[in-house]
C-alpha cells in the first residue's frame, strides 16, 4: 500500500492524474479516515477542468460541508444500503449535472458490506458507465468484493494515518452504551445525568457520537470477521444480533447528522435513548 502521512501527500498523488477513470476502488486500512480523503479525491475529479477561481472556491467549500449537489455519498457511517437508498443512488447515476459538462461523483462507503444483489445493481453501471459520472468505492476488506466489481475499477491501495485514540472519551461512551443497554429508558430519568458533560456542547456531542459509531461499527466488524476485539469493541454489543447492531448503528448515524442542525441537544439525546431502547426491546420479542 502507498503510505499517506497527511492530506498534502494525497493531493500530490491525485494531482498527477491527467485523465480520471470512471470508477475507483480505494482499498484502505481505515474507513474512518478514508472518507475525508475520498471527498478530496472527488473534489479533484469535479474541479479538474474548472478554470473559474470563484467557482473552484465555492464548489470546494460546498464539498467540504456536504452541500454540493454533484457529490452523492451513500452511507458514510452505516453498514447496509436498503432499497430506498439504492434507488436514490441509481436515479442519481442517471441524472446529469445542472452545470454545463459538469462531473458528478458518488462515493460508497464500506463497499464490502453491500449485499450481492445490490453490488450487482451497481455493477451494471460500472459495466456501462454514464458520461461524466464517476464512482469512488471505499473498502477495508478488499477480498470480500466480488471480482467482477474489482475488474471494472482502478484499484488504489492506501494506508491512511489513524486518529489518535482518546481513551477517556472511548471509555466514557462505552460506559454510556453499557448503561443504556442495562437501564434503557431509565437513562433519561437519572443515569443520563452522569454523562451530561459529554453532550452539553454541540462539538463535543458530535465527537462523542462519532465515538459511539466507531464502538458499534468495530463491535459489528468483530462479529462479522470473528477478529480479536480492539479498544473500541464492547462485549455487551457483540452479544447482540448483527441485525440489531446494524439498526443501532443506523440510528446513531442518523442522530449524529442531526447534531449539525440547530436542535436542542437534550431532546436529541433523549430521542437517541428512546430509539435505541425500542430497538433493544424489539429484539427480545
Amino acid at each position: 500500500m502507498t503510505k499517506i502521512t497527511n492530506m498534502d501527500d494525497f493531493k500530490n498523488i491525485t494531482s498527477r492524474i491527467t485523465s480520471f477513470s470512471h470508477a475507483y476502488l480505494l482499498n484502505v486500512n481505515s474507513l474512518e479516515m478514508a472518507y475525508e480523503y475520498a471527498k478530496e479525491f472527488a473534489k479533484a475529479i469535479i474541479l479538474q477542468e474548472e478554470k473559474d477561481d470563484f467557482l473552484i472556491e465555492d464548489i470546494s467549500y460546498k464539498i467540504d460541508h456536504d452541500e454540493f449537489d454533484d457529490l452523492y455519498v451513500v452511507n458514510p457511517d452505516t453498514i447496509g444500503i436498503n432499497n430506498e437508498e439504492i434507488n436514490k443512488l441509481l436515479t442519481y447515476m442517471e441524472t446529469k449535472s445542472l452545470r454545463e459538462n459538469g462531473r458528478r461523483v458518488y462515493i460508497i462507503y464500506g463497499f464490502e458490506r453491500l449485499s450481492t444483489v445490490i453490488s450487482n445493481k451497481i455493477l451494471k453501471f460500472l459495466e456501462e458507465p454514464q458520461e461524466n459520472i464517476y464512482a469512488i468505492l471505499l473498502t477495508q476488506n478488499y477480498e470480500r468484493i466480488i471480482p467482477t466489481i474489482i475488474s471494472r475499477c482502478q484499484v488504489l491501495n492506501f494506508t491512511f494515518p489513524k486518529k489518535e485514540e482518546n481513551l477517556e472519551m472511548i471509555n466514557n461512551m462505552k460506559t454510556f452504551l453499557q448503561e443504556l443497554i442495562k437501564n434503557k429508558k431509565k437513562m433519561i430519568a437519572y443515569e443520563y445525568d452522569y454523562f451530561i458533560d459529554s453532550f452539553s456542547d454541540r462539538m463535543i456531542c458530535y465527537e462523542n457520537f462519532e465515538i459511539l459509531e466507531t464502538i458499534i461499527s468495530e463491535s459489528l466488524n468483530c462479529v462479522y470477521q470473528k477478529s480479536e476485539p480492539n479498544s473500541f469493541v464492547l462485549e455487551e454489543l457483540i452479544n447482540l444480533s448483527t441485525i440489531v447492531l446494524i439498526n443501532i448503528l443506523n440510528i446513531t448515524n442518523k442522530l449524529k447528522c442531526l447534531i449539525k442542525n440547530n436542535i436542542n441537544l437534550n431532546l436529541l439525546i433523549d430521542r437517541y435513548i428512546i430509539e435505541i431502547t425500542e430497538e433493544l426491546e424489539l429484539c427480545k420479542k
